[in-house]
């Protein structure tokens, strides 16, 4: 079980603010759900943090060690606050060093700023070598290859959309779209 800390809202208005136990994020937010007592969190913000406990007893327990360490030694300290507050910073301190060092070896690239007007010559890094244009191939239903160049050739000598599907066994729809769209003409 871990221990999570809820805050939900809505309108502006703090609906939830508590610790939950639970075994995942989802287990916690539904049991936030059935606190509230909703069917649904529509309109609902909220934050769910870990609390990481396992960190808290570390530190907790190096406080009372050095603490108990003092003591035996006659050196009590004037209140808690000055005995604690020395050993509970050096704890985090070395607790959030370890967390820093286990960070990955490649960092990632700085990011940089996308300007769509910027030219392609101008931009850092960047090379202008245009990619190898692919020949599109159209293939029928039926597998054979269409050879678009004869059937443009044919259309514009005859100006028949029927002639031309018949003659290169295609559908109309397909020289008709393949004529909207390159714009073909017949004379």
């Amino acid at each position: 079980m871990k221990l999570f800390k809820l805050i939900a809202s809505r309108a502006g208005q703090v609906l939830f603010d508590d610790r939950v136990e639970a075994d995942s994020p989802r287990e916690a937010r539904e049991q936030m759900k059935a606190l509230l007592g909703l069917q649904s969190l529509t309109g609902v913000v909220y934050a769910i943090t870990e609390i990481p406990i396992e960190l808290i007893q570390s530190i907790v327990d190096a406080k009372l060690a050095e603490a108990l360490q003092r003591v035996r030694s006659g050196q009590p300290p004037a209140s808690m606050e000055q005995m604690i507050r020395p050993i509970a910073s050096a704890a985090v301190r070395e607790q959030l060093a370890t967390l820093r060092t286990v960070q990955p070896d490649d960092p990632p690239p700085a990011a940089q700023r996308f300007d769509a007007f910027t030219p392609a010559d101008q931009i850092i890094g960047s090379t202008t070598t245009p990619k190898p244009r692919r020949k599109r191939v159209s293939v029928t239903t039926n597998g054979t290859l269409v050879d678009w160049k004869a059937v443009k050739r044919l259309y514009c000598r005859t100006g028949s959309i029927k002639q031309t599907a018949v003659q290169f066994e295609l559908s109309i729809n397909s020289v008709k779209a393949r004529i909207r769209r390159e714009g073909w003409t017949h004379e």
